[in-house]
């Protein structure tokens, strides 16, 4: 690769939410305040464990963002009896978080814990 190529490759930000539901909102304020600063990078907002509760319907809603996806673990939602039509417009899921955590990773992906 060359010097050229690592300009131009898209990076990849993991944010990994998992504590608090209002975890979610801080987490969208970083991927907002990175998309500014970083226009070209790929930000992932993926939310797993108590925090599962902040994507559904029955939380306050959440802020729109085109800066970030966020995404619902699914083993999550199961664990915690959420089913997929309650989740917030715009969220999507991913199977296990620490599937695509790792997956992410792997492939290059910076990984940050909110």
């Amino acid at each position: 690769m060359t010097e050229d190529d690592t300009m131009t490759a898209q990076r990849t930000v993991l944010l990994h939410v998992s504590d608090r539901p209002d975890d979610i909102v801080r987490a969208i304020g970083s991927a907002e305040t990175l998309h500014r600063e970083r226009p070209e990078t790929r930000i992932r907002i993926i939310v797993n464990g108590p925090a599962i509760r902040g994507v559904t319907t029955d939380a306050p809603p959440l802020p729109a963002t085109d800066a970030a996806t966020i995404e619902a673990c699914e083993n999550g939602m199961r664990n915690h009896g959420i089913p997929f039509e309650s989740l917030q417009p715009g969220v999507v899921t991913v199977l296990a978080a620490v599937v695509a955590l790792s997956d992410g990773q792997f492939d290059g992906a910076a990984y940050i814990r909110v």
